[in-house]
């Protein structure tokens, strides 16, 4: 994998389809004008912090510009629906005693195009922000059943002028998956608890590359009282190239944080180097738990420490 030189892929088509190229039923030889075209919402930016010390304080956004088949200039498009859903991530396994919180999506706010504005792009742009207290209004969702470690997902869905309705369902994985689209339909935010003061002691970091070849400039930064400490996995490439590629020396490892008592702040990033969709880390408090995940391909920046348990 590494070291090869990589063929680009043509796109299933040139325009942007929503049907799979693996779809039996397609004739690759349909005109032009016979095949489903669409929209899509591709994202500029999102994010957001879920605490569950602080619901009211607590937002998600989604910024997107629509790009669609009619000079991307939105007139074949009515409206950009935002959706949110809620999973109890929480709940009891045991099948005996279900309890099971966890709501269907139900329609948040909806953006007529008139509403949106055009951006440097030349394309028109929106953004939806959800207030979480709003969210579970919406939901009908006791704030009781809300839990560090459960999920609120942010759903996309557009509208067209026809009457065609085009979400995560019938979105093809390619506009979904592939950089150039950015367009996801459904992003994720996690429900924390952020503490006035971090747990002391020493915090674990175990960290893993699939391909075995270490972390390649990838790292796990802790930034204590604005002291960054970096955690990585060897890289085999640059490390001399002992052992061999596969050698648990750049496959697995783990890295010690001690923090201090009396430290006022403290945050966990990720920076990402070459090919991060190999890469996958743990983040352990003192107590043991396990307050954070990440990988394959982390999202660059903080990483949400789910903290409800300390």
């Amino acid at each position: 994998m590494k070291r090869i030189v990589k063929y680009l892929i043509i796109p299933c088509l040139l325009m942007v389809s929503f049907s799979s190229c693996e779809d039996e039923d397609k004739d690759p030889l349909a005109p032009y004008n016979e095949l489903v075209k669409g929209a899509f919402f591709r994202t500029i930016d999102n994010g957001g912090i879920i605490n569950r010390t602080d619901v009211a304080g607590s937002t998600y956004f989604v910024t997107g510009e629509l790009v669609s088949d009619n000079d991307n200039s939105g007139i074949d498009v009515s409206d950009v629906q935002m959706w949110v859903e809620f999973v109890d991530r929480s709940k009891d396994d045991d099948p005996n005693t279900p309890d099971d919180d966890s709501v269907e999506a139900t329609l948040f706010e909806t953006a007529d195009v008139s509403l949106f504005t055009t951006n440097e792009n030349g394309l028109p742009q929106y953004t939806f922000d959800v207030g979480i207290s709003d969210a579970i209004d919406a939901l009908g969702l006791d704030l009781n059943a809300v839990e560090g470690g459960d999920q609120f997902l942010f759903k996309i869905a557009i509208s067209m002028s026809n009457g065609t309705v085009f979400d995560e369902d019938n979105t093809g994985d390619s506009v979904k998956g592939e950089l150039f689209f950015a367009s996801p339909m459904v992003y994720t935010g996690l429900v924390i608890c952020i503490l006035d003061t971090p747990p002391t002691g020493d915090w674990k970091i175990t960290m893993q590359d699939s391909y075995g070849d270490g972390w390649q400039g990838s790292a796990v930064i802790a930034t204590i009282d604005g002291v960054d400490v970096s955690s990585s996995l060897p890289d085999y490439w640059t490390a001399g190239l002992g052992g061999s590629v596969g050698d648990p020396l750049y496959s697995d490892g783990e890295a010690m944080v001690n923090v201090p008592s009396g430290t006022s702040t403290l945050t966990f990033s990720w920076v990402s180097g070459d090919y991060p969709s190999e890469a996958t880390f743990q983040v352990f408090a003192p107590s043991g738990n396990l307050v954070a995940t990440g990988g394959p391909s982390p999202e660059e920046g903080e990483i949400a420490l789910n903290l409800c348990n300390e």
